[in-house]
């Protein structure tokens, strides 16, 4: 039985942090292949509208400026915590395998929550706003036709007539600068603790703590670069998906020519990501809408598949 001294808090101190450390550091994150990181220094980031930048053109005359215009939007950041607790008469008792699981535990999810932020903020796109006033996941943004005549355009699509309706899956460019979506960073998470002997919880309740906090949040970035759909996966869907995202033009009516390359879906649609982005065969809808023939498989390899347990 260790005999409880500020010393020995300071050691055991010590190995908790190097647990905690561990484990926030070498949880896998998926967030970043489909957000710009933001560094933030202040309670809020503001962002110019997210209106196209124009391509280049031939200077003929003065230079035309496409001026990143004010009062878009804005983020601001939230404070997020977790705290361990352990009686004093535990340590004593030298009961440190499940205390050492439980800070383990929580460097993971502190390693963990940027993706829990992002991907859970992305399932709410077909209900919440961004930037131009639509649900991020909308029937009727706006884009241009060829002749640079604003049309509706659709980055959410539904079941067509005889299909069921299946767990949402996306589509990503994440090939450019911009990109979906944003997490702001302000304060990366790290671990606190009380732990000296005459801290108010050890006197009064003779409990040692350990925390972990961290300021952050996340939002939405290019709409333009994402689509969304409940149809089932397969080759049918994913073409017109793919197509979808491919016909987005500029103001002056040249293509955007965006190109998806990360295809993310839920646990429960694993096997038909892998088998359409991976496999040499695919069966491929007939023109009479009901047969399906096994061809040569046209989109292997066209995106990654990406399996996120968090959507």
């Amino acid at each position: 039985m260790p005999e409880i001294s500020s010393a020995f808090m300071q050691t055991l101190d010590v190995g908790v942090r190097t647990q905690f450390n561990q484990f926030l550091q070498t949880a896998p994150s998926m967030f970043r292949m489909i957000s710009m990181v933001i560094p933030s220094t202040s309670r809020a980031n503001f962002y110019p509208k997210l209106d196209e930048i124009p391509g280049l053109r031939e200077w003929l005359g003065d230079r035309v400026i496409h001026r990143m215009k004010t009062g878009g939007f804005s983020i601001e950041n939230k404070t997020f915590e977790g705290t361990i607790g352990i009686d004093r008469d535990d340590i004593e008792d030298d009961q440190f395998g499940i205390f050492n699981i439980g800070i383990q535990q929580l460097g993971k999810n502190a390693g963990d929550f940027p993706d829990l932020l992002v991907f859970g903020l992305l399932k709410s796109g077909t209900t919440t706003k961004c930037w131009d006033g639509q649900n991020f996941f909308d029937a009727d943004h706006e884009t241009s036709d060829a002749s640079g005549k604003t049309i509706s355009y659709a980055n959410i699509s539904a079941p067509l007539t005889g299909e069921t309706a299946g767990p949402m899956w996306f589509l990503f460019d994440t090939t450019r600068p911009l990109q979906p979506m944003i997490f702001q960073n302000r304060r990366d998470f790290s671990i606190t603790s009380k732990t000296a002997l005459d801290d108010e919880n050890v006197f009064r309740n003779k409990e040692f703590l350990w925390g972990t906090d961290g300021r952050c949040n996340a939002g939405f970035g290019l709409w333009q670069l994402a689509y969304a759909s409940t149809r089932p996966l397969n080759a049918e869907s994913y073409g017109a998906a793919r197509a979808a995202m491919a016909s987005q033009r500029r103001v002056d009516g040249v293509p955007y020519g965006i190109k998806p390359n990360l295809l993310v879906v839920p646990s429960s649609l694993e096997g038909a990501a892998n088998g359409l982005m991976k496999s040499d065969l695919v069966a491929q809808l007939q023109s009479d809408g009901k047969t399906y023939v096994t061809t040569s498989n046209p989109w292997k390899g066209t995106a990654t598949p990406v399996i996120c347990p968090h959507l």
